[in-house]
């Protein structure tokens, strides 16, 4: 009997190790390339390419051996970055009020109302995110060729046609996400607020949306997230007036060189936003991910 408990005793020691062990490895997979880029960016562009692990010199090295600020005194010198983060700035924030927005009256819905038709506009809302982006990229360019030929409205390379392609895919993740957590409301809450002489709508507005603020901070953040991400869209369908961050930084790579520090210092500097943003509001989108997950 002292023998199963001691085995079991270091069993469950070794799941211990082995669960923080995998962790361990999945941050320095995930960190390592942050780091890497992070002292890239105090280097000279000299530094960064003459690097030979052959040559004892010339070894890469974590620590700079020159450190120097001019990457980042240099980041909107020869590439237009700030011009970029703003554009990407007014896109993300477009579409993650334009997502939310659209997506909790949707969600409100599927969660409350049963109505011919809502399983099969659930699986078709799930059935999207089986096919791969590029497939929309000739339709969404002919679309807006299409209706810019024949009503003179310009889609392309405008804010206005970036928000509606991106929220048309932050969209379906978003409503099933939110349904999920509107799910775990008791539908009483709602039975109560009209009772009390709410509408609808008022109940929506004035009762549910306090209770649902984790769930719609998940999905604001995930619509921001994936629009000031987004590479390939953003390459076909922008243009001088609206590139993004994403499509910029490409920029210090040219015919004659790649500026590899500067690169890495415009990097540092376009992921301060989500940044901030995503460890603000951590609290709100681990709870409503978590419940989004496991409710309903």
């Amino acid at each position: 009997m002292k023998a199963h408990k001691m085995w079991v005793r270091s069993s469950k020691r070794l799941k211990r190790v082995a669960t923080y062990l995998a962790v361990l490895l999945v941050a320095l997979v995930v960190l390592v390339p942050y780091a890497w880029m992070i002292s890239g960016s105090f280097k000279e562009t000299l530094e960064l390419q003459s690097s030979d692990v052959t040559v004892p010199q010339l070894r890469p090295s974590w620590i700079p051996r020159g450190p120097t600020l001019r990457n980042y005194r240099e980041v909107n010198l020869t590439v237009p970055m700030l011009r970029y983060f703003r554009h990407s700035i007014v896109i993300s924030l477009g579409t993650m009020v334009a997502a939310t927005l659209l997506a909790l009256p949707a969600a409100y819905a599927l969660s409350r109302f049963n109505f011919r038709g809502r399983g099969v506009y659930t699986v078709s809302v799930l059935a999207t995110q089986m096919l791969p982006g590029i497939l929309f990229l000739i339709p969404y360019y002919l679309i807006f060729t299409t209706v810019s030929r024949h009503t003179g409205i310009p889609l392309r390379d405008t804010y206005g046609g970036m928000i509606f392609t991106y929220t048309s895919f932050a969209l379906p993740f978003s409503i099933v996400m939110l349904r999920s957590y509107l799910n775990g409301i008791p539908l009483e809450i709602d039975e109560q607020a009209m009772i009390d002489g709410c509408t609808q709508l008022r109940a929506l507005w004035t009762v549910i949306v306090p209770l649902a603020t984790p769930g719609i901070a998940a999905v604001a953040i995930y619509a921001f997230i994936m629009a000031w991400n987004e590479v390939l869209f953003a390459s076909v369908l922008t243009g001088r007036s609206t590139k993004t961050v994403a499509i910029g930084i490409m920029d210090y790579i040219t015919a004659t060189g790649a500026n590899w520090g500067g690169m890495m210092a415009a990097c540092i500097v376009i992921s301060i936003p989500v940044l901030v943003l995503f460890t603000s509001m951590q609290r709100y989108i681990v709870e409503g991910l978590i419940a989004g997950a496991t409710k309903g």
